[in-house]
């Protein structure tokens, strides 16, 4: 018996979504997709998760990925954010996140800092920076020889920490880092790695091999 091509599809669709609950956590993963070049982050993420970013938050897409970043491109080649503020000046961003995180941090940041000039990232217990300090993480310039780029590297960066925390502050010099990728709940990245990526794959191929032949009946 011959089965239509829409439930075939759906069957795969099924199957994709069952292994992709593999790398389900607590974890909140922000990756930026989606957001426009100059486009305030804002509360682009506010109905997923609750989360919000201060209006000088804004993204760009690096040159390699069709944008106008002057950085190498991210690890996912997703969009990264800065703080819109005249470069080198004094500036604070924030990200909050209304229905709180624990345990860690993590993210990939890339800085053209001077000698002298450092980042301070700072969690917190309250909303807008308010509350106890939970973590602090400093940020120092992570990139040289990157030819006609301002920005070449990406580094991966986290923090842990106990309590529930309802924000992050990022104060340094203005327009001089680039965020992305950031993880809420852990401090290690929830990128998987490329082995996890392809033995999902495989494993997804296998099981829908299966399961079609069975529906099929062949």
């Amino acid at each position: 018996m011959v089965r239509s091509v829409p439930k075939i599809i759906a069957l795969l669709i099924a199957t994709l979504c069952l292994g992709a609950s593999a790398f389900a956590n607590n974890t909140v993963f922000i990756d930026f997709q989606g957001i426009q070049n100059m486009q305030p982050v804002g509360t682009f993420y506010m109905a997923d998760y609750g989360v919000s970013f201060s209006s000088n938050f804004l993204g760009l897409t690096s040159v390699f990925n069709g944008g106008a970043g002057d950085f190498g491109a991210t690890p996912l080649g997703t969009p990264a954010i800065f703080i819109n503020a005249p470069t080198g000046s004094p500036a604070t961003g924030v990200m909050n996140v209304g229905p709180g995180f624990s345990s860690g941090l993590n993210f990939y940041f890339t800085a053209g800092f001077t000698s002298a000039q450092t980042e301070t990232v700072t969690i917190w217990s309250g909303a807008n920076g308010s509350g106890t300090v939970l973590a602090t993480i400093t940020l120092a310039n992570n990139n040289g020889s990157c030819g006609s780029l301002a920005y070449c590297n990406w580094t991966d960066i986290g923090a842990t920490f106990s309590g529930t925390a309802h924000s992050v502050t990022f104060s340094g010099p203005a327009n001089e880092l680039g965020v992305t990728d950031i993880t809420l709940g852990s401090s290690v990245t929830a990128i998987p790695e490329p082995s996890s990526i392809y033995l999902l794959g495989t494993g997804l191929v296998g099981v829908s091999v299966g399961r079609i032949r069975r529906y099929l009946g062949v």
